[in-house]
């Protein structure tokens, strides 16, 4: 029997408010029910698994508009949370780029130099042989989950991070990718060292900058690709 509840009571369970369900029953998301014009609208089951699934998409940072087209179809669901990943990952690599570039002005005010000759174009080119070891060794680290081992090769304000970040990474944005194959071609780009992880699903290529033989910034980057 599909048993309906009372407004009130799915709120208590969802912790939403009536404004909440009311909205997203007019924006075509859900459906209540109501026995005569003078009751109590109700949710039926299905429509109160709709608004758990609704608030889990909502907090993993989903817009309406795109809960809209995926709602009726996890299949859909997840591919859009890959494509959402994806855009962030592109997102974080902007941001440790920036970073990097904070990094290398800030070095020149401890020394007390002029901010405004920083080459914002060229950093500190590494050593070719340095760079592929600190870049191997950390997806190694990464690939066994041995985090802890991660902070020997990273800058100060990257030394920080607790080892929960990594675990977060991996279980977040490697173990969806499926069973580990293999690790693929190391490639250099300026002061970045790539190295490809083949998985059952998708390829992962772990990008990592090193300047001055410290890890600066690193970012995952999805590849159906067999070019990196």
């Amino acid at each position: 029997m599909n048993e309906l509840k009372c407004i009130k009571e799915v709120c208590k369970m969802l912790d939403m408010t009536p404004r909440t369900i009311r909205y997203y029953e007019e924006r075509g998301l859900v459906k209540t029910v109501r026995e005569s014009k003078t009751a109590q609208r109700r949710l039926d089951k299905d429509n109160i698994e709709r608004l758990r699934n609704i608030r889990f998409l909502r907090m993993i940072g989903l817009s309406l508009d795109e809960i809209s087209g995926v709602i009726d179809s996890k299949e859909k669901a997840a591919d859009l949370i890959f494509t959402k990943t994806a855009e962030l990952s592109a997102e974080l690599c902007s941001l440790n780029e920036r970073a990097a570039i904070l990094r290398r002005v800030l070095a020149i005010v401890e020394k007390g130099g002029d901010i405004y000759s920083a080459d914002l174009s060229a950093p500190h080119t590494e050593d070719e042989a340095e760079l592929r070891r600190i870049g191997a060794e950390c997806t190694i680290l990464l690939l066994e989950r041995r985090f802890s081992e991660i902070n020997q090769y990273l800058a100060a304000d990257m030394n920080k991070l607790p080892p929960s970040v990594y675990e977060s990474l991996w279980d977040n944005h490697i173990q969806p990718c499926g069973k580990f194959i293999s690790i693929g071609e190391q490639t250099l780009d300026g002061n970045k060292v790539k190295n490809r992880l083949h998985f059952e699903k998708l390829d992962v290529i772990v990008k990592i900058e090193v300047i001055d033989g410290v890890v600066t910034g690193s970012m995952l980057q999805y590849s159906k690709e067999k070019e990196i």
